[in-house]
């Protein structure tokens, strides 16, 4: 990859050369909670639209399935953390010559080099792995990311717009006539925490109903299945579970459809969509928008709370996303590399990346 880097070792350190100034880059402490609120801090002054937390984080790194490459960096310039890199394997969509590469850099100190410096020591990781694909993303107002990747090779695979629903301006009486044929179809809408006491199986059902929406879900490649004990660590474990905002489709016993909402640890009038979807054989019936409104009454419930999403922008869910009355923000932005073994062009640091997974 040719990464060219001016490094020297110092107690476990390195310190690297970022043009004029010196970046000492070291790994990430995942012991440390200094650590965990250097890498909040930059994530959310980068995305204060959609902020993180501490213990999302934390709850990320431990339910993680420890058997894929997953490594984080922090750097330093004068004692300060001003850029976090990421990388390791796409677990969500795995392939063992594929990895996924992040890095941030905290506003204050962008345009100074330290994105660059980053991002080729990352390179220089991965390089004795011989990568085939490197993944990249950004939302579409980080001007500097998108030229960033694009000047090294990057090619935009997909758009996925994020959208925000302000719940106390919703008015669910304009869906109430098709939330009754629904209900007069024969499908019961409950929620995770009415199913747990109901339903012996609800676990392995929702497993399996995720499983089977999610692979609908526009995607650059193919998904990956994670194993159900890593579904009961992650999903049924995180702190940003709200049993009674997850609405289930119901025809019978069967698990036709699903709408998820998490709450957002550091925003209480922030609700984040997980994943909204109908089996193939339940669809154009209106089950979506049934349970979407379900979804929308829970927010205002929870305090007229906003709710943010996002879809990729020719899936019929962002079209029904708008009509519910999301807006649209900024869309976040799929990238993709084939890795050759070219000289890489010289480009502007990057603003930021998406994060992956909710947290």
């Amino acid at each position: 990859m040719n990464a060219k880097l001016n490094s020297k070792r110092k107690n476990s350190t390195l310190e690297l050369k970022s043009r004029e100034k010196e970046m000492k880059i070291r790994p990430f402490d995942f012991e440390s909670d200094k650590d965990y609120e250097a890498l909040v801090a930059i994530a959310n002054a980068l995305e204060p639209d959609i902020p993180s937390s501490v213990t999302g984080w934390k709850h990320y790194d431990r339910s993680r399935d420890a058997k894929y490459l997953h490594q984080r960096l922090l750097g330093e310039y004068e004692g300060e953390v001003v850029a976090v890199g990421m990388y390791g394997h796409t677990t969500w969509s795995f392939k063992p010559d594929k990895y996924f590469v992040r890095v941030m850099v905290h506003p204050k100190a962008q345009r100074q080099g330290f994105g660059n410096t980053l991002y080729d020591f990352i390179l220089e990781q991965l390089e004795p792995r011989e990568p085939r694909l490197l993944i990249g993303f950004t939302r579409e107002h980080f001007t500097d990311a998108i030229r960033f990747l694009e000047n090294r090779g990057y090619k935009k695979v997909m758009r996925v717009p994020v959208s925000r629903l302000e719940s106390a301006t919703f008015d669910a009486e304009r869906f109430a006539e098709k939330l009754e044929r629904v209900a007069n179809s024969g499908i019961a809408i409950k929620t995770m925490a009415q199913l747990r006491e109901e339903d012996p199986e609800w676990k392995r059902k929702l497993y399996e109903l995720e499983w089977e929406l999610v692979q609908d879900v526009p995607t650059p490649d193919t998904l990956t299945k994670r194993p159900f004990e890593q579904f009961e660590k992650q999903t049924l474990g995180s702190p940003n579970l709200l049993p009674d905002a997850w609405f289930v489709a119901l025809d019978g016993d069967k698990y036709v459809g699903l709408s998820v909402l998490w709450r957002n640890l550091s925003n209480s009038k922030l609700l984040e969509t997980g994943l909204t979807g109908v089996a193939r054989s339940h669809r154009r019936r209106g089950i979506a928008t049934a349970l979407k409104v379900h979804a929308i009454r829970y927010a205002q419930e929870y305090g007229n709370a906003a709710i943010v999403t996002d879809n990729e922008e020719n899936n019929p869910m962002f079209q029904l996303n708008l009509q519910l009355g999301f807006k649209p923000l900024p869309a976040a932005l799929d990238y993709m590399k084939e890795v050759n073994d070219g000289d890489e062009a010289e480009a502007e640091e990057p603003d930021s990346e998406r994060v992956v997974s909710p947290v």
